[in-house]
């Protein structure tokens, strides 16, 4: 938008006998063989090479299963943060930007099997506060209204899990309110994901890895898509905007988590408002089912969606697909 201001008991027995010479001790329902002669007892002979050895019993533990390999195992994420960049977003760039370092404690707390993170920040239009070679609509955040932020502490234009997160994406995500009004969010995270700007030389090289958890945190306060009352939108609708994003992650949608702070029907924006309805952004959102997330943009806080947002994004990992090759 533009300027707008979860122990069960043991069954129990009816009769706890002990047989002492036969061949079946039963102690409180629970029956245990031992071996035993024909007649019915134990036989020890005079003669220690005839002496009947009593052996415990052996229990069957079944096969253990053996753990995944490695190669099919979540151990690296990408985070795209999306963010608006207009006149209208101060005060959720500072919400953003408040509850990050939570949340990325959260998500290295609870991911305990993940290694490597890199971690990018894009704007919804041609951010010119950005040096020189990063100034297409996808390319990452290096310097931002917040002062120059990268290259990040592995040399790249995105943070990893060696950079101070919260410090480096405070730079980062600070991305200022004087972009353009026409936001277009959907054909930067298409471009970013499509990597439009990620070839050798280029912005982006090196962000976004094919066997990794992609997540994708988009906020914004624009329409964006087919009747877009601004009159101009990202291209496409929301279905192809979802086949763009999982043809360019091998056509797995699994491996792709979308969460998008915006303005929803039934959220927390009041009506009429003045808040642009995200209707188009919401449906591409629901279109990645459980691995889908929304969240209100106009909540005091995002504390409490991004605590709920960890766990959308560990059962994802879980879930993890590796691509084929």
């Amino acid at each position: 938008m533009g300027d707008s201001g979860e122990t069960n008991p043991l069954p129990s027995s009816t009769s706890d006998a002990t047989t002492v010479d036969g061949t079946t001790t039963n102690v409180g329902g629970t029956t245990m063989g031992m071996p035993a002669d024909s007649t019915g007892g134990t036989t020890m002979g005079s003669s220690e090479d005839d002496a009947t050895s009593i052996q415990p019993p052996k229990i069957d533990q079944g096969e253990i299963p053996d753990a995944p390999p490695v190669d099919d195992q979540c151990t690296m994420v990408d985070f795209l943060f999306v963010i608006d960049n207009s006149g209208s977003m101060s005060t959720y760039q500072a919400n953003l930007i408040a509850n990050f370092p939570t949340f990325i404690n959260g998500i290295q707390t609870t991911l305990d099997g993940v290694d490597s993170y890199q971690v990018g920040v894009i704007t919804t239009d041609e951010y010119f506060t950005n040096t020189p070679n990063c100034r297409n609509l996808s390319s990452l955040v290096v310097q931002s209204s917040g002062g120059v932020c990268g290259p990040y502490a592995d040399g790249d234009n995105f943070m990893t899990e060696d950079d101070d997160l919260a410090m480096t994406f405070n730079c980062a995500a600070n991305v200022g309110t004087s972009g353009s009004g026409l936001e277009l969010p959907m054909q930067a995270m298409v471009e970013a994901v499509q990597e439009v700007d990620g070839g050798p030389g280029q912005c982006n090289e090196g962000f976004l890895r094919d066997d990794s958890l992609l997540v994708i945190v988009i906020i914004t306060d624009e329409y964006d898509g087919p009747g877009d009352p601004e009159g101009l939108s990202s291209p496409g609708d929301p279905m192809t905007w979802y086949d763009d994003v999982v043809a360019a992650r091998a056509g797995i949608p699994e491996n792709i988590v979308v969460l998008s702070l915006i303005n929803y029907m039934g959220g927390p924006c009041p009506p009429f408002s003045g808040y642009d309805d995200g209707v188009h952004i919401a449906t591409f959102t629901e279109l990645f089912g459980d691995n889908g997330f929304l969240g209100g943009i106009c909540e005091p806080d995002y504390g409490p969606i991004f605590n709920q947002a960890i766990g959308v994004i560990d059962s994802a990992c879980d879930n993890f697909m590796p691509p084929p090759g």
